[in-house]
């Protein structure tokens, strides 16, 4: 069960357009068990009344009413290990007893300065940090978000406010893996009407992850209106060449008209003309927010090496780090990651820190 999902499915469904409709869900080569598992979990799915921003909104209160102190539009810049001092990308220097770093992993690798400590401690970090700057974020995700002006009841008449949605029958087969990597690989010679084409099959063939709060919470949207976001996996390097190559705005555009027709040609035939606003969110957005490599959302790849605890039973040793007082914390902490292990591992980092 932990080998990849699609090597597993392989060898007992037949059917190519079977396995590639199950298998689309995940992220590339995502253990067996951590797939599968998930159409039961995803089943038992909670959502805090008011929408998941609730969540982040009710821990700011609660830390603030402990009296922590939070610091937003904050960049960390330098982790100084010796004097036991972090900086900011305004140079203001905080000191700290023991620090959890719950943020990117290998921006914590790059910015931290380790003179002055044990040459052991200094050698056993400098190997950590070339297993961490080898490894890459799994996919990530791309996000359209769009105000409708049709009632809520209009779509809740065909789906539930969250479901997956494969609009084809016939799978993505090679159409996310071999011909992306074709692409990728030779992206110069590549021409751009080469790349659209490719679009337009990759959207058509696609699992969309569809979400309307409205319907779980109607006071998220006026009379007679509707939010809709429309979510699918990709690949980060795809948008990334794409911005060094200039045309970064024309593939959002381009993308967006693509996602449209292909839910307006399928589970919601009124989207078209009742469109009165929309955004996207793709992974470059999503690195630029969070400073989150690769733009991942669940944190390491399973195509590489993973550099952390990537068993469930070893997750009390996922916190700790080369340096005695600094503890790791959130989705790059261990493998598979998600908002689960990442309040683990917070709670792991926390219950250490205390009894020290």
């Amino acid at each position: 069960m932990n080998t990849p999902v699609e090597d597993f499915l392989g060898k007992i469904i037949t059917d190519r357009s079977l396995l590639d409709i199950i298998a689309q869900h995940f992220f590339k080569n995502t253990p067996t068990f951590f797939a599968l598992s998930y159409f039961s979990l995803y089943l038992d799915y909670f959502y805090p009344k008011q929408g998941v921003g609730k969540l982040a909104e009710a821990l700011t209160n609660k830390f603030l009413e402990f009296g922590g102190e939070l610091k937003t539009n904050t960049t960390i810049t330098k982790v100084m290990v010796k004097d036991l001092k972090i900086a900011d990308q305004n140079n203001n220097f905080y000191n700290y007893k023991q620090l959890v770093w719950a943020g990117d992993l290998k921006t914590f690798y790059k910015i931290t300065d380790t003179q002055g400590l044990e040459p052991k401690t200094q050698q056993e970090f400098n190997k950590k940090k070339d297993e961490v700057l080898q490894s890459r974020g799994t996919d990530s995700v791309y996000s359209l978000f769009m105000q409708v002006d049709q009632p809520l009841e209009k779509f809740g008449e065909i789906a539930e406010g969250h479901f997956f949605y494969t609009p084809s029958k016939k799978g993505l087969g090679e159409t996310h893996r071999k011909e992306l990597k074709t692409i990728l690989d030779n992206f110069d010679k590549t021409d751009k009407k080469e790349i659209l084409t490719w679009l337009k099959k990759f959207t058509e063939l696609n699992t969309f992850e569809i979400s309307i709060p409205g319907l779980k919470n109607p006071s998220l949207v006026p009379e007679g209106k509707t939010g809709l976001i429309i979510s699918f996996l990709t690949e980060y390097d795809l948008f990334k060449k794409i911005e060094e190559a200039g045309w970064y705005d024309e593939f959002i555009e381009k993308l967006e008209v693509l996602i449209i027709e292909t839910i307006n040609n399928s589970i919601y035939p009124f989207l078209e003309g009742n469109i009165i606003d929309k955004f996207s969110f793709s992974p470059l957005s999503i690195e630029k927010r969070t400073g989150s490599s690769e733009g991942s959302i669940v944190g390491w790849s399973f195509e590489n090496p993973i550099p952390v605890v990537n068993k469930i039973q070893l997750s009390d040793k996922s916190v700790f780090t080369p340096i005695e007082t600094i503890f790791q914390a959130g989705q790059w902490a261990a493998s598979p990651a998600g908002v689960p292990m990442s309040i683990l591992t917070g709670k792991l980092a926390a219950d250490k820190i205390l009894k020290k």
